[in-house]
């Protein structure tokens, strides 16, 4: 084996230039798969209007949902991962990788038969009126397959990353976005196919995906290699994996019914077309997002590593930088489209007036809060990362269960659909206050300032 590949990742860098290695690479790919999502609406929306881009908010709360099983054995796992090799445990980190592998596909399985066999009830109870209906079903039978082979290849993609190839981790976002990109427009348009034409595309795009990942961890690019000895079925690692993994993915479930009471709300106070126009936001919302994820995903191995070598200021201090760049970006984000909402909306359909104005008022609403954010984000991922999953699960609940969805239910009854709106800023606000107190009381324990660190 090379020295190259014998080299531990995580030392002899400052946490900038670490932070930088991990991150960037993750943000590209994210920033990669949120593009891919807008230009898939923009495709849907010139070609079918309105009625297209409400079938795919509809079906977005059950693509949280294959992600919420993602989340909840992959970065569980991963975290146990990057604290056994923190430790020096490397028998122990491969076994945990091969555990995820078994536990990953055998869930992944079990939700693609369910979703398929109750598919239409499910869209009905998301919100899919009868006009909505047909384009989601269209849109969410092929779509079943990638969101099952999506949930194996997200959840292995944060070991690629933990191991110290961040760049691998980048490549298996964007080569299935690049395969999507050139197909939709094709099957859209060319062959004519529509919904089911923008699903088979993202179909083909997670094929390559998935392929890139396996082949890497069977590879010898790889320290970590996987092997046949280590795809055991050890639930008691499985257990304590979801146990680190269970606040990410209340925080997703909580998001997959948020989503569902918001369909619900969008419907019963602006019609199909109030859910269009939040199909719509969601999508820019999400290109904005993106960024503070993936440097949350570069910052979640450094933290994990370091604080299973017991470095805990250094953990910290990766936190504080993780933070800072990304209100840096939800700032600019902000900004952009605050000025400029209605040339964003425009660009997925340039004729409805009625829809351009609805999208383009609930996007600045929406993102009030929008440069805090990373606040709540990061805070959440750091107590996962940190091996304290009450903490991570109660900032989760915080804002998805306790703050927002009453939020979404009851200021609509005062301000109607611009309740609905509002919600999204008033949660995030009282969410980020509580991240702030609970974090503070830990940088206190540690002696740490809150706002102002050491140069590092």
């Amino acid at each position: 084996m090379s020295s190259k590949t014998e080299k531990n990742p995580f030392k002899d860098r400052t946490i900038s230039r670490l932070l930088t290695k991990f991150s960037a690479p993750a943000v590209a790919g994210m920033f990669v798969i949120a593009l891919h999502n807008i230009i898939s609406r923009i495709y849907i929306g010139r070609s079918i209007g309105a009625l297209g881009i409400a079938g795919i908010a509809i079906v977005f709360p059950l693509a949280i949902l294959f992600m919420a099983l993602s989340v909840l054995i992959g970065i569980g796992s991963n975290a146990l991962f990057s604290i056994y090799l923190g430790k020096k445990d490397e028998e122990k980190a491969r076994h945990t990788l091969g555990n995820a592998v078994v536990y990953l596909s055998l869930v992944a399985i079990f939700a693609l038969i369910i979703s398929y066999i109750f598919l239409e009830d499910i869209l009905v109870a998301f919100g899919a009126t009868s006009e909505i209906l047909p384009y989601a079903i269209a849109y969410t039978k092929p779509l079943l397959i990638a969101n099952a082979m999506a949930m194996v290849t997200i959840g292995l993609n944060h070991f690629i990353r933990s191991s110290g190839h961040p760049k691998t981790a980048m490549a298996t976002q964007i080569i299935g976005a690049i395969i999507n990109l050139i197909l939709a427009p094709l099957f859209i348009f060319y062959f004519d196919m529509g919904m089911a034409g923008a699903a088979w595309a993202v179909v083909c795009g997670q094929v390559c995906s998935s392929a890139w990942v396996m082949a890497f961890l069977i590879s010898k690019k790889t320290k970590y290699r996987l092997q046949l000895k280590y795809l055991n079925a050890d639930f008691i690692l499985f257990v304590d994996g979801i146990k680190i993994g269970f606040s990410q993915f209340i925080f997703q479930l909580a998001n997959s019914l948020l989503n569902i009471i918001l369909n619900h709300s969008l419907v019963k106070y602006g019609g199909n077309l109030a859910v269009s126009a939040m199909g719509i936001v969601i999508a820019i919302n999400t290109i904005i997002i993106m960024p503070v994820i993936g440097i949350s995903q570069g910052a979640q191995p450094l933290v994990g590593y370091n604080y299973g070598a017991r470095k805990y200021n250094t953990a910290i201090q990766t936190l504080k930088m993780a933070v800072r760049w990304s209100v840096i970006a939800t700032t600019i984000g902000f900004i952009l489209t605050e000025v400029f909402a209605r040339q964003f909306v425009s660009i997925f359909n340039s004729t409805d007036d009625a829809l351009i104005n609805m999208a383009s008022s609930a996007l600045r609403y929406f993102n009030i809060m929008l440069p805090l954010v990373p606040m709540q984000i990061l805070t959440t991922a750091f107590f996962q990362a940190t091996n304290k999953p009450l903490k991570a699960l109660i900032l989760s609940l915080s804002r998805q269960v306790l703050l927002l969805i009453p939020a979404v239910l009851i200021l609509p009854l005062f301000f109607g659909l611009k309740g609905v709106f509002i919600a999204t800023p008033v949660s995030d606000l009282i969410s980020i206050l509580l991240s702030s107190y609970m974090l503070r009381r830990y940088f206190i324990k540690h002696k740490q300032n809150f706002f102002f660190s050491n140069r590092f």
